[in-house]
């Protein structure tokens, strides 16, 4: 893979993602499922120092269950969330995988926080029951 582009729902924040992720998830988290409005959050762990963004980003902080804190970037404008970034993994952007122009450009590969799950997500992975 050379390059992942995507950006908000607006158009006026833009990024691209060269190299490749060094994972994919789907998270079935709390925070995940109130940032995103749905049932989770799919997104790839990307080398922060091969992301860049182009536009004007907000941004919001809360502490994660483990002491962490967490930086969710999103446009102002239209709102739309588009990456995330933590003091646990300070050299990796959480790029939601929605926020691609191909969602389906990542596969992931591991589902975290299963125990959050709604029961009418549907969300699964290839060969899991």
């Amino acid at each position: 893979m050379t390059a992942l582009t995507g950006g908000c729902a607006c158009g006026l924040v833009r990024f691209t993602a060269t190299g490749n992720p060094r994972f994919a998830i789907i998270c079935q988290c709390r925070a995940c499922q109130r940032m995103t409005g749905s049932d989770h959050a799919a997104q790839f762990g990307h080398p922060a120092d091969a992301f860049t963004v182009t536009g004007t980003l907000g941004h919001w902080e809360r502490l994660s269950d483990a002491g962490f804190t967490v930086r969710k970037h999103f446009c102002p404008t239209c709102g739309a969330p588009v990456y995330s970034t933590t003091t646990r993994m300070d050299d990796i952007a959480m790029v939601l995988a929605g926020a691609l122009d191909d969602p389906a450009a990542i596969t992931p590969t591991m589902i975290v926080h299963p125990e959050n799950r709604i029961p009418w997500d549907s969300a699964r992975l290839e060969g899991a029951a």
